[in-house]
């Protein structure tokens, strides 16, 4: 493995490049293309000036100049008002809700009743201009975005199935028109060329033949959902022709998390070896269909294609998604989502964990302990427990055995990790790139007690979390911020001395200090009751000694009850992994899917970039953007340079956005043109020579 050394940073106002070097000499270059002056907690979002609430780059497209990028907007204060709609109740408001998330978060998570919908944001490769170029409706985000011909498509996302759904085209006169509609689904976000056609998956709406009616009443499965792969018409692009429905895929269509949130009928396309592969989420673990139009002595469907499973629970050969866990039963933690992806003509796949499942259920488990509900930290941390024993993995298709067979050397980097799921694939100059989501900054918040992030604060910081516990407990306790305000600061001040103190003893884990005190409890109860039996109560004295027994031996049971010796056996294992990871995404490359070099692990430097879900390879380098739902997305450009051409000292000059045009002699100095003279100059990041 290769080892980066980064000659700069990127996470102070005013730092705009950063350049790495490898063993061998070769580098490259990373550029913060959207507002490049600003860090960490500074507002993003890609447009000038700054938006929060942009918070998803999640797909690019190129067209000429123009990169397209599909947003989310403000996700994760939908997901708070989504879950807190849930667990409100006549004691507890939407507004106690945000109360205590914002004492939990300290004002991470920006509020925002309104479901907004998305934009399409375009950046302009030669005036680093950005501009808003679409914004869709209430609820609507966008998932997917592609070129084909002089066409860009975009693929939509609701959090409800019951919301339209569409294809959105962008076409050369820059006008937009939704070329597919349906209903039934929460995402439109599949979709790969093949054989010269653009393809999508996910639904499509439809009236159901008397025969099929019939099928369905009969087979007693309920209501399917209407998966479908279209391919768009050659003639008209506002016609798409189904390739594969519901039929196709056995009892997916049947599955509960066809009807999630969180979940797509079809989540992936990607072609390989004449066959169009199809990734569909599962709670059995992720399943991989494939087809291709029906040849001689297969059997076809409706439409002239043959379909068949090749990972998942009944192919026979690979179920990648169900994965054993350390420390669990074999099969205990499944990998309910999967992705594919081709590079240099071999299918990789890669897993997708739900984290903010886990998260929900721990936060909903805290809250009810807190309310006096006989709850076990052993339950409702389990979800999180489970995920952070099972690290993400990668697989890669052996063609000729037809098995997905794991990357071992990618699996040993997400061991120990915060990481939940691979995000995305990409390639750029003939290497595999490959990002994570890190879900550190959210079980940060669980854990901030005890893995060192109320320690750490300013005085800023902690002033900022005394107001909002105080606004907190003023909500919760019906009283006034300002009674509790003085006395929160100072109990404040004095547990993060305790915590400071409370340190495991040298080279004791924290499992191991769980089991200790459970072992004391048990030793306790033992005795206590080795003592009852072998007194026979004839005297006053015994009597009365029994008596004061059996009550010391209740204390000793209810402690063992609340200790929850289990519960703080998980609590303290997500704690240390949470207290020891780098928070943020992590993007890595490699050329054989056995080797891997390290790019970034916390997330280019900023913790509250969680995730890296988009990459788009041009000829000025690999453009990538983050998911950032505290602060807004980012974009950034990664260039490779050539074994011993590194560029320093002048790199947050040339990167600069606006600057492309513009060419630099070795030593700095802006030309404001071309140069006509023989030597070596900077342009766009790169060394040019003039001879």
């Amino acid at each position: 493995m290769k080892l980066w050394v980064l000659a700069a940073t990127l996470t102070t106002c005013g730092a705009m490049s950063a350049v790495a070097q490898t063993s061998d000499g070769t580098a490259y270059t990373i550029t913060r293309i959207s507002n490049p002056d600003c860090g960490e907690r500074q507002a993003d979002g890609l447009v000038p000036g700054g938006d929060r609430e942009n918070s998803y780059a999640w797909r690019m497209a190129l067209r000429g100049d123009e990169i397209y990028i599909a947003t989310a907007r403000n996700i994760a204060s939908a997901l708070v008002n989504m879950y807190g709609a849930k667990m409100t109740n006549a004691q507890l408001t939407i507004d106690d809700f945000w109360a205590l998330i914002d004492a939990v978060d300290n004002g991470d998570i920006l509020r925002n009743d309104a479901n907004e919908g998305a934009n399409i944001i375009s950046y302009n490769r030669t005036t680093g201009e950005f501009r808003v170029v679409y914004t869709a409706e209430d609820g609507i985000y966008f998932r997917s975005a592609v070129t084909f011909g002089d066409n860009v498509y975009f693929g939509s996302y609701s959090a409800d199935s019951k919301t339209e759904q569409y294809i959105l085209r962008l076409d050369s006169d820059g006008e937009f028109t939704k070329v597919f509609t349906t209903h039934g689904s929460v995402s439109l976000r599949a979709n790969c060329v093949y054989d010269d056609h653009l393809f999508f998956a996910g639904v499509e709406e439809r009236e159901l033949t008397i025969e099929e009616m019939m099928e369905l009443f009969f087979s007693g499965k309920g209501t399917p959902t209407y998966m479908a792969v279209l391919r768009q018409s050659a003639d008209d692009d506002t016609v798409w022709e189904r390739v594969a429905d519901y039929r196709d895929f056995g009892d997916l269509p049947y599955d509960n998390i066809m009807s999630s949130w969180a979940g797509s009928p079809i989540w992936e396309l990607a072609s390989h070896t004449g066959y169009i592969y199809a990734t569909a989420p599962s709670t059995a673990g992720f399943v991989i269909w494939r087809g291709h139009p029906a040849a001689e002595g297969e059997q076809a469907n409706d439409y002239g294609w043959y379909w068949e499973e090749v990972a998942g629970l009944n192919n026979g050969k690979n179920n990648p998604g169900l994965s054993s866990v350390a420390g669990g039963e074999p099969g205990t933690m499944r990998s309910l989502i999967g992705s594919v992806f081709e590079y240099q003509g071999r299918l990789y796949a890669y897993n997708f964990d739900h984290s903010f499942g886990g998260e929900a259920a721990a936060f909903a488990g805290i809250m009810q302990k807190l309310g006096g509900q006989n709850v076990k930290a052993n339950d409702y941390l389990e979800y999180i427990y489970n995920t952070l024993h099972n690290p993400q993995k990668i697989w890669r298709l052996d063609d000729e055995t037809g098995r997905f067979e794991e990357c071992r050397g990618f699996t040993r980097l997400m061991e120990g990790t915060t990481n939940e799921y691979v995000w995305r694939m990409g390639e750029y100059d003939g290497q595999l790139y490959i990002a994570t989501m890190d879900a550190g900054i959210f079980y940060g918040y669980l854990t901030q007690m005890t893995n060192g992030s109320l320690i750490n604060m300013s005085a800023e910081e902690l002033q900022t979390k005394v107001q909002y516990l105080a606004s907190a407990i003023s909500i919760l306790a019906r009283v006034k911020a300002d009674n509790v305000n003085d006395e929160l600061q100072t109990k404040l001040e004095t547990l993060k001395g305790l915590l400071a103190i409370l340190q495991p003893a040298d080279g004791e884990t924290e499992a191991e200090l769980a089991e200790k005190i459970g072992t004391l409890v048990e030793t306790l109860k033992i005795l206590i009751q080795a003592r009852l039996d072998a007194m026979d109560g004839d005297t006053l004295l015994d009597k009365l000694l029994i008596e004061a027994l059996k009550k010391a031996k209740e204390h000793v049971e209810d402690l063992a009850d609340r200790i929850d010796v289990e519960g703080a056996k998980k609590y303290l294992y997500i704690n240390n992994i949470v207290r020891n990871s780098e928070w943020g995404f992590d993007l890595y490359r490699t050329t054989d899917g056995e080797t891997f070099e390290t790019i970034t692990t916390d997330g280019m430097g900023d913790k509250y970039n969680y995730g890296c879900p988009s990459f788009l390879a041009t000829d000025e380098g690999l453009y990538f953007g983050t998911c950032n739902p505290f602060y807004g997305a980012q974009l950034y450009l990664l260039t490779n340079h050539p074994a011993g051409d590194v560029v320093t000292g002048i790199d947050s000059q040339v990167a600069r956005p606006g600057f492309v045009d513009s060419y630099y002699t070795t030593s700095g100095q802006n030309l404001n043109h071309r140069p006509t003279a023989k030597g070596i100059y900077i342009h766009g990041g790169k060394k040019i020579v003039i001879k």
